[in-house]
Formats: structure tokens, sequence, C-alpha cells
């Protein structure tokens, strides 16, 4: 029986997806992205045929007006838009043609009998999803026909209207004409004065077109909806190099560019052509990220390294008028930068750089390169601090001289060492004034994803798009990304793009082109340091939401009326989603084993047990629950919770800590005198949240904080540790210890995502209390033939020491047991690449030796 409780803690999250659901609705429902017809250039049997009212047409009086948007890109056929014909056989046509001396019209025909009305069009218009306003206004009792097109009325009279139609309206090929321009249709209204037909077009499939209110009236042969286009990238180039080769996009010549070392090979994004240039002079840098960053006032690419290979130039500029490269300097960083942030300022006069992943470490700092000195100065920002990190997305410096930097991975000392953890924040970078102000932080409940390069904000400024992927994964996936720049709400807003990240080296950019309203991604896909794939792929705009396509996949189904169908919908999606949340919740909590890695069968704690009252977890991810089982984990600031956390530890045997060591731990770059004021409003904030959970009560004496803790405060650590001693006191077997905590210790690592260096022995000693009681026990678990379990244990030991040879050992012996040889080989290879990648060299233990 599910409890009222529990689904009281889940309605917020009902009420959420509710609320994106309003916001949804109209913005599918306003933003038709059209139908698409098969040109000319098809099979006749393949071209487009839409019949508006395809069962039965209505009788229209007096008056009959259409009106619709439409797209032409067509400089080579004659075509018809539509046709209109009658129950008397009268039949009335709007054409297109592209005349040869170059002017485009549209033409109002009386078929097979005369022209009537031209309307000119200008060649600018002549661009797929460039939208051209059609008003045709038909009045049945004065026998004239108007078109209203770029502001201006066409008209004629004498068609022989009757004062009332019923027409049969067919837009592209029809039953009397198959010719058919390169063209699109989208919102079309047809009416006259006492009834409306709104047809939006924003289908996705099928060949039912329906009204705005949902009912399906019209009929399409060989559609293709537009709107398919706006969710799934369409792949566009695709070339392999033997040699490191960089790319960018530049928006003057409408362009991707790859720059080789003897070349330049340019993807046209409006023709889909691609050619081939030489430079004029030699690329005076040796090429080994080739990174690059495009200054559109210069029209020059500035390629860069910031580990140059050899001593020769290290920052050179290409003029892409003329293709010249211009040597700009030596200047290089001590450690190299992998997968940093490049910007310029808003004049485009100086290039910054920040972040990045290079000797074992991950990186903050802020760099400005100096052209007179030939330098990279480092600068330094107030306000907020950035955590060092690789893998953020940053945009470009906008009117104001603010860069927006958001998510990455890495953690708060910078050191690969202990560790890292993935970034969900947005900063404000202030070029000008040298601030930072932090926007906002989320956690969201997802696979975790960085951020590829290149933040695209929106024209109003309110949401940034950002490429994002899982980068630790070889075989991978992109998707783009909304977030709202005010409060990170966000969402899915395109298909995948699957592509491989075996190497650090693989770099993914995301562009856009406000010229097409197109979004670009380039991959390029590193088999070895001097070897790549490079790819395109196109995404027109407005990008449409992961879940509006879902919504897509569903049936046809009968409409109500809008009176009550969107409040239906609503009342019923939230009580779904209650429901769905309360069967996941209960199924998980009832699941032992998930697949960890692909295809195997590691067992994973059931963390909807752990929901204790009055608890605080502190093995693998840090999380608090009040007195009422619910988690209020995000009360705890950065600060708060380091705060909790040191004051804690120090009361399992009552000691404390003294205010000083509270300062020096907490503000190490303070005054002791200094941080009384921040340090008394800090542990105030922690009076305040631990007033809600039982057993915990925040003491001070003799100038020494401590928590005095009772039977109804539970800490998973306090629990294991006191249970590993019980084994050194031989109280329990260590088989006993396994049998009774694996739920607890198998949760990760002792604050693992709390990076802090004064944390750095505490959990070192109990990482390697934990190990001497588990490790021996995995020979005897695997010996006795419970394979299953043994790969269990060599997963949390790895967790703790990832390179730790006995529990790699009993993990490959366990998997080829339960998936086979082949299959651990996999893991072996897997095992390898990462030792070299994060100790440089090679795992001397060959796989035939470890499983024999």
């Amino acid at each position: 029986m599910i409890r009222k409780d529990k689904i009281l803690l889940l309605l917020p999250q009902a009420y959420k997806i509710v609320f994106l659901l309003v916001m949804l609705l109209p913005a599918v429902k306003g933003k038709a992205q059209g139908l698409q017809f098969n040109s000319n250039d098809s099979l006749m049997s393949q071209r487009t045929s839409y019949v508006v009212f395809a069962n039965e047409a209505p009788t229209f009086n007096d008056h009959l007006s259409i009106n619709f948007d439409l797209s032409l890109w067509d400089n080579d056929h004659l075509g018809y838009v539509f046709n209109i014909t009658d129950t008397k056989s009268n039949s009335y046509s709007l054409t297109y043609i592209y005349n040869y001396n170059g002017s485009p019209t549209l033409n109002f025909n009386i078929d097979s009998k005369s022209n009537k009305i031209e309307i000119p069009l200008s060649l600018a218009q002549l661009k797929k999803r460039k939208w051209i306003k059609i008003r045709a206004d038909i009045d049945l009792k004065k026998n004239t026909v108007a078109f209203l097109v770029n502001g201006k009325w066409y008209r004629a009279r004498d068609f022989g209207f009757e004062g009332s139609i019923t027409p049969k309206i067919t837009f592209g090929k029809n039953p009397h004409y198959s010719d058919v321009p390169k063209m699109a249709v989208k919102n079309l209204i047809i009416n006259d004065d006492s009834k409306s037909y709104s047809f939006p077009l924003n289908e996705w499939k099928g060949k039912n077109v329906h009204t705005a209110d949902g009912d399906i009236i019209g009929a399409v042969d060989h559609p293709v909806w537009l709107i398919n286009e706006s969710y799934f990238w369409t792949p566009k180039f695709e070339r392999h190099f033997n040699e490191v080769a960089g790319l960018n996009f530049d928006v003057n010549q409408q362009a991707v560019f790859m720059y080789k070392t003897d070349s330049l090979i340019v993807y046209n994004v409006q023709g889909g052509s691609t050619t081939t240039k030489a430079y004029k002079n030699k690329l005076p840098v040796k090429l080994l990220l080739g990174k690059s960053i495009i200054n559109n006032k210069q029209n020059k690419c500035y390629v860069y390294e910031v580990q140059p290979p050899d001593s020769s130039h290290s920052i050179a500029a290409l003029d892409l008028n003329t293709l010249e490269w211009q040597h700009i300097g030596k200047g290089f960083i001590k450690e190299q930068r992998h997968h940093h942030n490049i910007f310029f300022d808003k004049d485009q006069a100086n290039i910054y750089l920040f972040g990045g992943y290079g000797s074992f470490s991950y990186h903050k700092d802020f760099f400005k390169y100096e052209q007179a000195t030939d330098k990279w100065e480092k600068i330094a920002f107030t306000g907020d601090t950035i955590t060092p990190r690789f893998f953020s997305g940053s945009s470009q410096a906008d009117e104001n001289n603010d860069v927006y930097i958001f998510g990455g991975y890495g953690n708060q000392s910078g050191n690969q060492i202990v560790g890292g953890t993935h970034f969900y924040d947005l900063y404000r970078v202030n070029l000008t004034k040298h601030t930072i102000k932090k926007c906002w932080e989320i956690s969201p409940n997802e696979e975790p994803f960085v951020s590829a390069n290149n933040l695209v904000i929106s024209k109003d400024k309110k949401y940034f798009y950002a490429l994002c992927y899982p980068h630790e994964k070889p075989k991978t996936s992109l998707r783009l990304y909304k977030f709202s720049i005010k409060d990170g709400s966000y969402e899915v807003v395109s298909g995948t793009i699957p592509v491989a990240s075996e190497r650090i080296e693989s770099d993914f950019n995301l562009f856009y082109n406000p010229t097409q309203d197109a979004f670009f991604c380039t991959a390029q896909e590193f088999t070895s340091p001097s070897q790549s794939t490079v790819k395109i792929y196109a995404l027109t705009g407005t990008p449409v939401s992961q879940q509006a396509y879902l919504n897509s996949q569903q049936p046809d189904k009968p409409k109500f009326n809008n009176t009550y169908k969107y409040l239906i919908a609503l009342i019923i999606f939230a009580c779904g989603t209650v429901w769905y949340f309360v069967r996941r919740r209960k199924r998980k909590a009832n699941t032992t084993t998930i697949d960890d890695e692909v295809g195997t069968d590691f067992y994973t704690p059931k963390k909807e047990a752990d929901k204790k009252p009055n608890a605080v977890y502190l093995l693998g991810e840090f999380t608090v629950f009040n007195k009422n089982s619910r988690d209020i984990t995000y009360l705890f600031s950065p600060k708060i919770k380091q705060l909790f956390i040191l004051i804690l530890l120090n009361s399992k045997d009552e000691q404390g800590v003294v205010s000083k060591k509270i300062s020096t731990t907490l503000w190490p770059d303070k005054e002791v005198v200094k941080t009384k004021n921040i340090k008394g409003v800090t542990i105030n904030h922690l009076r305040s949240i631990i007033a809600d959970i039982d057993g915990i009560e925040l003491t001070f004496l003799n100038d020494t904080y401590s928590f005095k803790l009772s039977d109804t405060f539970f800490c998973d650590y306090f629990l294991v540790t006191d249970d590993i001693a019980n084994v050194h006191r031989h109280y329990k077997t260590a088989e006993q210890f396994i049998t009774e905590n694996f739920d607890l210790f198998a949760r990760g690592g002792l604050l693992q995502q709390v990076p802090e260096t004064w944390l750095d022995d505490i959990k070192l000693n109990f990482e390697e209390a934990l190990a001497r009681v588990i490790l021996p026990e995995l020979q005897k678990i695997y010996d006795g033939g419970d394979h299953k379990k043994a790969l269990e244990i060599s997963r949390v030991i790895l967790s703790i020491d990832p390179f730790n040879d006995g529990a790699l050992k009993y993990k490959l012996k366990s998997l080829r047991r339960i998936k086979g040889i082949d299959y651990a080989k996999k893991v072996y290879d897997e095992f390898v690449a990462e030792y070299h990648k994060s100790l440089g060299g090679e795992y001397p233990v060959p796989f035939e030796k470890i499983c024999k």
C-alpha cells in the first residue's frame, strides 16, 4: 500500500512536469514547421499532393479567404502552389514560375483560359524557410479576387463565381497538373464570414492533416514534414584525415572550413558544395590539437597551440579572404589544456582562455593573450570562484562583455588523483570589470553529461543551447539542450548524434548560423593523435523538444473540443506522473541487481530503503533526511555542507572542533579574525537546517563546536567504521560485515563528491580500513563459486582503488565465468586504456596471465 506522505513528496515533481507541459503545449501548437513538397526533381509518382478537405468539402458563402505562409527556393521550374475546382468543374490555380530574365512570379489563373493576376517576387525571397505571407481574398458576390503579398494588393475581376462555392483545394500535384515547385507551406487558414478552418501543418509523420483543434480533415501523399528537420540531425559532410586538421565556422562566408597543413577544405552550408583551396604561404604552426577561434571583424581565423610540439610559432592567423597566413607569436602556457574554453572580448581585440585539463590536473585559470609581449598572461577575477574543470561550454562575449561558462568535469582541488565530478552550474564572466557571478547550479536527474564547445545564446537572451553528451563513454551520443539562463530549467531539444569519443583529442562543436536559422554540429573523432574523421550535421531552428517528439509518436485519437481537453490531459498526466514515480521508486526499492556496465549484473545498493528519518549518508553521494524522511540535501550550500561535515566527523568521539580550526579549514585564504562574521552566519544557517533533524544538536563549549548525538540519529559512515572495528576485535567475521553492511559501503567512497583536501587523510584511512576487511574475502568468495558476489565486491574495491590488481583479477575472472572470455577481454582492454591515460605507462600484467 502506498503511503500518503510518499505521494505528497512526489507531487512537486509531477507539478513541475505538468508546468512544463503547460508551457510546451502552446509552443508546439504555435511553432508550426510546415509541409515540404516533393517537386519536379522527384519522379512524378513521388511528388507531393495535399488535399485540404479530403472527405467532404464545406460550402463557403459570399466570401472565401485563403491565408498561408509560403517558402519557395526554385530557380528552375514552373509549378502549381494550389488549385481550386468547384462542383461545376471550374478550375483556378496559383502557379509559380522562375522566368528566364531572373524575375520570379506568382500567377493566379483561370485554368486553360487566362492569366488574371501576376505577383512579382524578389530573388532574396527564394530561400528554404524564408516565409512569404500569402493572403487570397475571393469575393464570391462581387466576382473578384485579391492577393496581398509583400504588403501590396493585386486584384482582378470576372472569374464567373456564383455567390457560393464548395471547393476542392489541392496544394502541389493535383488531378489536372503534376508540376510542383520546390516549396513548403505552413499556417494555412481557410474561412468565410461564418466558419474558419486552421491547419498549422505541424505534423511529424503520416498522411493525415489535422486542424488546430486536432480534427483530421486533410490528406497528403508523399509528405515531407519539416518539423523532423528541427528534431533529427541531418548528416551533411564526412571526410577522413591522416594528419592533424582543425575546423571552425565562418558566418561571413556561410561555410564550415577545415584547415590542414597545406590547404583549406570549405563546406558551404547553404549549397552543400565542398571545395579545396591552397594557401598563399605555409602554415607557420605545427598542429598538435589544431584549436582555433574566428575573428569576424577581421575575417581571420586564429590557429593556436597552448603547448606547441616544437619551438616554432604557436599562434598564426589565416586571412579568410586572401588565404594568407600571418605569423603572430610563440607564446605558450606551461601545461596542456585539453578541452578548454576560448573566446574574444566584445570588441574582438583580445583572446581569453579558461580551464582545461593537463598534467593530471584540472585548471581554473583565466589567461589573456598579449600580442605585444607574446605571452599568455594570467588574469585575476573577483566575485565567485569557478572550480577547476574541463569539458565546459562557453559563449562568445555579448555587448556587455559578458561571457557565460557552463558545466564541466573536475574537482575543487584540481588534483586528478582525488577523482572528479560533473558540474551543472552557470557563471557570467564580465571581461571589462573582471568579475564572476554564479547564476545557478542544478542537479539533473539523468545520466551525467558535459557540454561540447560553444554555447549559443537565444535571440531574446533568455536561454542558451548546449550540445551535451556523456564524455566517459567511448561510444556516446550528442543531444541539443535548451537551458534557462534565469534558473537552469532545461529540456532536450533534438534527437541524438552517435559519435566516437575514444581519445581525449576527439572534439565536438556547436555552431549557429543566423542566416539560415540553423544549428551545425561538427564531430571530430580521433582514432590516433594524427588520424581523425570530421562529420558535419545540421538541425533547422526552432529546435523541437524531445517531449513533443515523443508525444507525436502516439497514434491519432479522437479529440475533445478545446473547452476541456487540455485541462483533462493535464489532470491525467499529473496522476500518471505520480503513479509512474511511485511505481518506479517501489520497483527500485525491490531491485537487487542492475546493469552497472553494458551487460554486467552488478549489484546496486537499495537507495530507497535508505530513506531513514534523521539520517545522514556520507558514503557515496552526500544525502540528508529530516525527521519526516524528507530529503533536505538541497538546503546544504557548499560552505554549510563543509561546516556540517567537519563538525560531524569530529563529533563521533565527542571531541568537536575548535573555532579557529573551522576558520582555517573553511576559509584558508582569510585571516582568522576576518572570518568571524561569515562563520557566524554559516553556523546560524546550519542550526536552522538541523533543527528539523531529531537526535542531533549543535553545542558550543570552551571555544569548541560539537554535535551532541543520540540513538535516533543515523550516520552510515559511523555504522560501517564501528563494524570495521568489530571485525578487528573479532566480534564479527569479515563475512558477517559484508553481509550486513554491503548496502552502505557499496554506495561509494567516503564523501566522493566533496573533494576537499582536508578530507584526504580521513578518506584514505577509511578506504584502507575497508579494503583490509573485504579484499581478503574476495578470493574466498570466488573460490566458493559465488562469482556474482565476487564481481560485486571487486567493483566496490575498484571504486576505492581504480587500479587495484587483486580486485581487477577477480573482476575479470568473474566476468569470464558469467559473460565469457570475449567480454572479459573487452573490459580488460578498457582498463588498460584508462591505466595508460591516467598513469602514462603500459599496464604490466597481460590478460592471459590474469585469467589463466
